[in-house]
Order: C-alpha cells, then structure tokens, then sequence
C-alpha cells in the first residue's frame, strides 16, 4: 500500500503557463483517501471525492471542481492526465515535499480593537436554520448605521476567506473603525452555521440574508432606517432579491454583482480566464461552443429533471466516460446551477428603489465589466432607475485588488487584500445616505 502513499506534484503546460498541482495520498480504513493542492492559487486540502488505486492505476475524482485525474504508476512517476470541465492536460506527478506557501496580508485587522466585537447567532425563520456570525459595533453613542455582508459563490465563512484573504473581515474592520457597524456569517453548512446546502439555490440563500438583516434591525445599538446589505459577486445579486421585497432596506452596495442572467456570466467569463491562462484562441473557441451546447439545454429545458436527461446524452455523444458524465451531468444540472444560470436579475433590480451603488473592476475577469455595467445602464435607460451608481474601477480584479491581468492565478500572489479606495468609496456612500 505504501507504494502510492506521499505527497506527489507536477505540472500542467496550459500554454504560455505552467501550473504546479499536487496530491497528497494517505491509506485509509477502505483504501485511499487524496486532497489535491493548487500552490500558485494558494489553494491547500482540496478534498478528493474518491480515490482509486488498484493495478498500478490510480483515479482521482473531485466533483465540485468537475475535475478527475487518471495516472498509471510507472516505478517512481505516476504518468497520467487531468481532465476538467472537457479539457484534458497531461499530468505526469513525482513524490516532493508539501511545502504550504504564507503570503503576508498587510490589511488583516491588528489589535487593538477600538470598537466592540461580538459572536452572534440567528435564525432563517423560512426555512429554520440557524446561522453564526460576528457583529462589529463602533465605539461611542449609537444607534449607528450598519449593513450585512454577503458572500460570492460556493460555501465560505463569515471573512470570505479566500487563498488567505479575508476581504470580509478587512471590510467589517474599516467600516467599524469608520462609524459603520457590520454583520458578516458564516455560509450555511460552513463553520458555526447549519442548513440544507446540497438542493438549496441562490433564493433559499436570501432568506439567509434577509434573517441577518432582520436581526441587525432589532438590535438597539442599530439604527434600523439605516440598515443596508453588501454583496460581493453572488452576493450582489442576493442582496436584490432581498431588497425587491423588502423595502425598508436602506441601502445596497454590489461589489461586482452581475446584472445579466447567469448563463451570460459564465460564457463571458470562462473565454477570459482560458485566454488570460494561455489558452490558444482555438481552444477557448472549442471549450466556448461546447459549454454553448449544454447552456442552451439548460436555458430552454422544462425543469431541473429533463435537463439532467438532455445533458448526459449530449456528453456521452461526445464520448464522455461514465465517471466524467456524471461529473459533468452533476455539476450543470445541480440544484444551485440550474438556478443560477437561469436566473435573470432585472426584476430584482428594478423594483429596488433605495440607494445602490455597484462597483465593478475593469479587470474583473469573472464578472467582466464590459458585459455587466451596460446591463445596469439598459436596466436604467429603460426603467428610470435613478437610484443606481455605477463605478468602474480602473487595474482592480474580481476581489478589487489591483492586479496586472486579472487572471484568478494572481489572487493568492498579490499581497493587497481589497483597494483601499473602494474601502473609502463604501463608507462614503453609506454615510452619504439621506437620514
């Protein structure tokens, strides 16, 4: 057993860039067991699905990526290919040394606190769970304006964290710091709080949010007229939906929020981050038609059900595997993706009338502003939305950090955790909204 045991790496030649990846393979009770890590991406203990090793060959399946990988042990090197989302790329992977990269994040809040910290709990009274987070309440006499924060896409705590940023603690920070008080939570399912994760989508994670917001408004050290939410990515279009119906919200910031529906998000996105990787233009126009095919099943599909059905015949004409069908099948047609792509954020959009304003990085290449701020200013022509701001934000990415490229593969290098601008942009709104 101890043959195929250890931490193995090795690097996949995209193009013009090599990407170091590695899995860390232990023997357990029933066989194996594997975490994959992506150092450049600041990436560690990616949980592997399943792992298989029997005759030499060695599988390894990580659904929530839509990602596998299958080597042949040949003595010292294991000789195999990673696949992910129809792409495949040559791995070949020797045993080394994890050694976990600690970058420094200057803007992580440093004591002493001036203001008070505080663990809460609250509950999602639609649907009954409980959620866990922290409130931050400025120093001296309230009752003081406040917003909750809400996160992007995929599971993540109460700071966002992300390849060791923590834009959601550094934000709560300076708004303290600055008069604002704030409530950030942990994701349901993710740290102190619970919930149904596996079937939920986008809605059932506004009613999340509009708990946390319920709950900033009964607290007596909050002005309640004066409450709003943030959102960042998915966030941004969460913090609509709330605001839709409910319009005692005060305010709403998106931090890169789409304003198009999901299936428009991700073509858009997935050409750039392939072309931003070194992809050749013929392969980005290979992945780019494929993903057409599947989107357009999902778009004009009946239900979640016959989606699922129409897929898993149109990959396995490709000549999909079963274990990459169903990778596949399952992550396109998954309860929070079928939604997601779907899902059109103008109704939301336009029946918010508080003060919104929604920022954009021009090297956003995940919410790409070219697409997303004329979806706004289409929305604005069209409806008079003259509650809307908009603001692009010159060299910042996804995460508003200033970058080169853009390219997600920089997120864990740069050191900058949010632009210290947008920071200042985020506490002149909120205090520049009519008492």
């Amino acid at each position: 057993m101890a043959q195929i045991e250890g931490y193995w790496k090795g690097e996949m030649d995209l193009g013009v860039q090599k990407l170091e990846t590695a899995f860390a393979i232990k023997a357990v009770e029933n066989g194996y067991g594997a975490t994959f890590d992506v150092p450049a991406q600041g990436a560690y203990d990616i949980p592997v699905d399943e792992t298989t090793f029997h005759d030499g060959h060695l599988q390894l399946t990580m659904s929530a990526m839509g990602a596998s990988y299958s080597g042949t042990l040949k003595g010292d090197v294991i000789e195999g290919e990673f696949t992910q989302h129809g792409m495949t790329f040559t791995l070949n992977l020797a045993k080394a040394e994890k050694k976990e990269q600690k970058k420094t994040r200057p803007q992580d809040p440093q004591p002493p606190f001036k203001y008070q910290i505080e663990e809460v709990t609250f509950v999602n009274e639609k649907e009954g769970n409980k959620l866990a987070g922290t409130l931050t309440i400025p120093e001296g006499e309230g009752p003081f304006p406040a917003m909750v924060l809400v996160s992007g896409s995929g599971q993540q705590d109460r700071d966002e964290e992300l390849m060791n940023h923590r834009p959601f603690w550094v934000i709560a920070d300076y708004c303290a710091r600055h008069g604002i008080a704030v409530l950030r939570y942990d994701d349901r399912g993710v740290g102190g709080s619970d919930g149904e994760v596996k079937n939920a989508t986008s809605m059932d994670f506004s009613y999340d949010a509009e708990a946390a917001f319920d709950y900033l408004c009964n607290r007596k050290e909050i002005n309640a007229s004066k409450v709003g939410i943030m959102g960042h990515s998915e966030g941004g279009v969460i913090n609509f939906m709330v605001s839709s119906r409910r319009p005692e919200v005060a305010f709403l910031i998106s931090l890169a929020g789409p304003s198009v529906n999901g299936i428009e998000v991700l073509k858009e996105q997935q050409a750039a981050i392939l072309r931003a990787s070194g992809m050749t233009e013929e392969m980005v126009q290979f992945n780019g038609n494929a993903n057409a095919q599947m989107f357009d099943i999902i778009e004009t599909s009946n239900s979640r059900e016959e989606a699922d059905s129409l897929l898993r015949q149109l990959v396995k004409g490709w000549g999909y595997n079963e274990e990459l069908t169903e990778q596949t099948v399952g992550q396109m047609a998954s309860p929070w993706m079928y939604y997601f792509l779907r899902y059109d954020p103008t109704d939301a959009i336009v029946k918010t009338n508080c003060p919104a304003l929604l920022l954009n990085g021009s090297k956003d290449l995940q919410v790409i502003a070219s697409q997303n701020l004329p979806g706004y200013e289409k929305i604005i022509a069209e409806h008079g939305k003259t509650n809307l701001t908009l603001r692009e934000l010159p060299d910042l990415n996804h995460l508003f950090q200033h970058c080169e490229t853009g390219s997600p593969n920089e997120y864990f290098e740069i050191e900058e955790t949010i632009s210290p601008e947008v920071l200042e942009m985020i506490v002149g709104f909120v205090k520049g909204i009519e008492k």
